[in-house]
């Protein structure tokens, strides 16, 4: 079994693409209670995801592991869905991936790849889907700011 974790970017500038303080101060709390022993961590091209990435391993208090990168896919609207099953595959058998990109992207690429309908994720919000070794991919858990 492998698990990856979509996660929303945390909140932005309206002006720049770059988290606002609050993002910052948001992304860092949320670290503190990641899951965490990511082997594998990616992000979608914008700077407020690479952003939201450093904070969360900041308050996780984990480095950047050795598997990292910036996939386009991710940002993407013809491309998340398979950027996800792609990323998904490559997290090692029995690892936890983290992906940080953007809604509604990482909704429907969850939805799509499990059939089971992801709701909008707010900031720092986010979904784990698990693939087994049958190759069968389901929403494994859903983290929700308000529990």
């Amino acid at each position: 079994m492998r698990t990856l974790e979509l996660r929303r970017h945390a909140p932005r500038d309206p002006d720049e693409d770059r988290l606002l303080p609050a993002g910052q101060a948001m992304a860092l709390e949320v670290g503190r209670n990641l899951p965490g022993g990511y082997t594998a961590i990616w992000t979608s091209p914008a700077k407020r995801a690479a952003e939201t990435v450093a904070w969360f391993l900041r308050g996780l208090g984990q480095q950047l592991p050795q598997e990292h990168g910036v996939v386009a896919g991710l940002a993407s609207p013809d491309g998340a869905t398979e950027s996800v099953r792609q990323l998904l595959a490559s997290v090692p058998e029995g690892g936890r991936g983290l992906a940080v990109g953007h809604t509604p992207l990482l909704e429907t690429a969850a939805t799509e790849l499990t059939g089971t309908p992801v709701a909008p994720l707010l900031e720092c919000e986010g979904v784990a889907l698990e693939q087994d070794d049958d190759g069968a991919i389901r929403v494994a858990a859903e983290y929700r700011r308000d529990g």
